[in-house]
């Protein structure tokens, strides 16, 4: 992919790939594209704080991770109690 075809995006907006836009269209789309981007900033500044893209994506992938952790922790301790459990029938009561 040839990255002078592609128009960065702007947060909330991906990036515009011309790759398989024919070239008498061009300069229309990457138009478009600025224009989405006016709108988008202006639709941003119309809404609260907390509900503004910058804030609620770090708030989702702050929440996210935690989800993580919990689940890997939940993960190990079910493999500990389970350890524990087989290691009972076998007659190792050492752990």
């Amino acid at each position: 992919m040839s990255s002078k075809n592609i128009v960065k995006g702007y947060k909330g907006i991906m990036d515009l790939d011309l790759n398989l836009v024919p070239i008498a269209f061009h300069k229309e789309a990457v138009e478009q594209h600025y224009k989405d981007i006016k709108e988008y900033k202006i639709y941003q500044a119309q809404l609260p704080n907390r509900l503004r893209y910058e804030n609620v994506i770090p708030r989702i992938e702050k929440l996210r991770q935690q989800d993580i952790y919990a689940n890997k922790k939940r993960m190990q301790e079910e493999y500990d109690t389970k350890s524990r459990q087989y290691a009972r029938v076998r007659g190792d009561f050492s752990t």
